[in-house]
């Protein structure tokens, strides 16, 4: 029995010193992928943090494009608006003008259409032949 003991003392303490060396280097592996996973987390952190940065920069410059697009477009409409209103206002003038031009010729056909006015109008073609000749 004394043999058998002996031999299973033999046998152990050999497997006994591999356990530990194994357990050491798993912990020293585990230990290193801890550290790399960390360190991976922290760079895959830095680059989302790169990301949002690049994606807030790319969206603030998209809204200035945006709002150069709206006030361009307002600025359009508003020249349109000021040239319509100008048409519509010259119309108005000119419907007004010959509006008033009628109203001239109608006085001055009513007028020439009375014996008084007739007698008027032909001393006034006589005095401008007489001042032409």
């Amino acid at each position: 029995m004394k043999e058998f003991i002996q031999t299973l003392l033999i046998a152990f303490i050999p497997a006994l010193g591999s356990f530990i060396a194994t357990v050491i280097v798993a912990r020293i592996q585990i230990k290193s992928l801890k550290e790399q996973n960390a360190h991976d987390l922290e760079k895959l952190m830095k680059q989302h943090e790169i990301d949002i940065e690049n994606l807030k920069a790319k969206h603030a410059l998209e809204m200035e494009a945006k709002e150069r697009d709206q006030q361009h477009q307002l600025e359009l409409q508003e020249k349109e608006h000021d040239n319509a209103m100008l048409k519509l206002q010259k119309e108005g003038e000119n419907i007004a003008a010959a509006e008033g031009i009628k109203g001239v010729l109608n006085m001055v056909g009513n007028i020439v259409a009375t014996p008084e006015g007739q007698k008027l109008l032909g001393d006034s073609i006589n005095k401008a032949k007489e001042k032409n000749q």
